[in-house]
């Protein structure tokens, strides 16, 4: 019998990553994550049980959770358990439970990819469309004028989705 230390959990994340450089140099992120139970209780009543987790993730993953995770992003994770003990200032010995990210499925978009479609939405829309120029015969070719297409500063597109959005 294969016996492993294996956990696979599905959830949104309770906090942004934070994530830092270890004195090896390789990056470790760590961030909390909620997953739900439902069950009914004795009256038949639906209810909503929250479990929060702390994940942590080493190397090329911390920082690809980095770049594309936030607060309240969807997210499946599979790793393994650990736990850690120690003793604090109390001379009590504590134990936490920390999940080691080892694979991941990203379910929802991410960070970056919002903020860039929100300023292609933008730029989009406040530019002017273009007119295509006709096939003409080969013998003579005409061209189109061109309208000059407007450009704008990127706080000038930011604070017009903002104004879309509102």
């Amino acid at each position: 019998m294969n016996v492993r230390n294996h956990i696979h959990l599905t959830g949104n994340l309770g906090t942004d990553p934070k994530t830092v450089v270890l004195k090896t140099g390789k990056t470790a992120t760590e961030f909390s994550l909620a997953t739900n139970e439902y069950y009914r209780d004795k009256q038949g009543e639906r209810q909503t049980r929250t479990e929060w987790h702390r994940v942590k993730a080493y190397g090329k993953l911390a920082e690809l959770f980095d770049q594309h995770l936030q607060c309240g992003s969807p997210i499946s994770i599979v790793g393994t358990m650990r736990y850690r003990r120690w003793v604090d200032k109390f001379e009590q010995t504590r134990t936490s439970a920390e999940v080691i990210a080892e694979e991941f499925t990203f379910l929802g978009g991410s960070r970056k990819n919002k903020e860039e479609a929100m300023i292609e939405d933008a730029h989009e829309a406040m530019m002017v469309a273009e007119p295509v120029a006709k096939k003409t015969s080969s013998r003579r070719k005409k061209t189109a004028a061109r309208p000059k297409t407007p450009t704008a500063d990127i706080g000038e597109v930011i604070q017009a989705v903002e104004e879309l959005e509102s």
